[in-house]
């Protein structure tokens, strides 16, 4: 009997929408940072492992990654697939970015594809990377390091938010830890045998408070003084900022980068003290593709009869995946609310039946598009094309 892609696709997450539904708010209702997410690594392999899939765990040296792999029986020489899932919180607010959505979002994907391989016999391989860690220091990115995605043709993954669309370009993000160190005394008694860091810190937030005057329309840059003393009446001779800067392409992360060492450098000379600057990660912006995302977007108006949003802003680093393979972050939206990402708000909105029902749409569409991707070798070359083209677009120096 033949059985048709969509049907295919429709059927499997239809089936399983009760146990993502279970699996969603399991991860929900048990929030972990980033690499603390054993209770939400465990519950997904659990799940795979019982759907009869290989499952690799501590993948890069990371205990909550993971790799589930489904090879089809007519063999591995067709397309090798790839889907995200994300399932770390965020500190105080729990899943406010709603990666319980992306946890089962990639795993409705995973399921749907795997299923599409089976019963159309189309050859190749997909894959589930679990991918912890998105929103401290990057996961994707040590993955990518350690090769965990080589062989891979094509990357997805699904993100809600305030909107849809297939084309959102994030913005890069290098986030910095900046020591200052000096020398304590009594601040009534001794206060010019002392070197403040603390001042050194408040300097630099000032300085590149007066800096935004002069940066591109689409640059950030954001901090807070994670150290600054503990008494009153002692200078401090510790103080410690943490810093991220962001700029809308990745040729131009260096400019700002240098920049904002000039002033954190300056901060420490003006006050006599040392400095350490330490680079934590640095995530690149998204590069869509318009023949995937398109076709996504144009899947989409089924549901939504809405144009698609076509803002700026927030990093991932998915970004970083998309500089090197073919890849949709397809933006969809959570619950109809418009409340922004990271907030308490939307971390209530992550965990209601709208936000669920509209994950699974999401998928189907975006399952949808991999599958054409599968079967359609006249697509496939355009797709290919695309990405080709953005990324020479990308690679030249803009002008500042």
């Amino acid at each position: 009997m033949l059985v048709s892609i969509d049907s295919a696709i429709d059927s499997v997450i239809d089936d399983a929408n009760a146990e993502l539904r279970k699996l969603s708010l399991a991860i929900h209702n048990n929030p972990e940072e980033s690499l603390k997410e054993e209770q939400a690594c465990q519950t997904l392999v659990d799940y795979l492992e019982r759907k009869g899939f290989k499952v690799e765990r501590n993948v890069a040296g990371l205990s909550t990654a993971f790799v589930a792999t489904y090879v089809s029986p007519s063999g591995a020489q067709g397309l090798n697939v790839g889907f995200c899932s994300e399932y770390d919180a965020l500190p105080g607010i729990g899943h406010g970015c709603g990666h319980n959505l992306i946890a089962i979002s990639g795993v409705a994907l995973f399921l749907a594809i795997a299923r599409v391989m089976e019963a159309c016999w189309i050859p190749g391989t997909v894959k589930l990377f679990g991918t912890p860690a998105e929103e401290a220091f990057g996961g994707k990115i040590t993955m990518l390091d350690q090769g965990t995605f080589d062989g891979t043709d094509l990357l997805m993954m699904l993100h809600p938010t305030a909107g849809y669309s297939g084309a959102w370009h994030s913005q890069c993000c290098l986030s910095l830890d900046v020591e200052y160190f000096g020398k304590a005394s009594h601040a009534a008694m001794a206060p010019w045998d002392g070197i403040n860091a603390g001042t050194a810190a408040n300097i630099a937030l000032l300085t590149m408070g007066a800096l935004r005057e002069q940066l591109k329309p689409d640059w950030r840059t954001h901090g807070i003084i994670a150290e600054g003393g503990r008494a009153a009446n002692v200078i401090p001779d510790y103080a410690k900022i943490k810093y991220t800067i962001r700029t809308g392409w990745a040729n131009e992360l260096d400019i700002l980068r240098e920049r904002t060492l000039r002033v954190f450098e300056a901060a420490a000379l003006a006050t006599g003290c040392t400095h350490k600057v330490t680079e934590e990660f640095a995530y690149l912006d998204n590069l869509d593709n318009p023949v995937l995302g398109g076709l996504y977007e144009e899947l989409m108006q089924s549901e939504y009869r809405v144009p698609p949003e076509r803002g700026v802003g927030g990093s991932t680093d998915f970004g970083n995946l998309s500089h090197k393979f073919i890849s949709l972050h397809g933006m969809y939206d959570l619950a109809g609310t418009r409340v922004p990402n990271h907030t308490i708000e939307f971390t209530r909105d992550a965990r209601s039946e709208e936000a669920h029902e509209r994950t699974l749409f999401a998928a189907k569409t975006a399952g949808r598009v991999a599958a054409r991707c599968l079967v359609d070798q006249s697509f496939w070359s355009q797709v290919k094309k695309a990405h080709d083209e953005r990324r020479q677009q990308t690679s030249g120096d803009r002008e500042m």
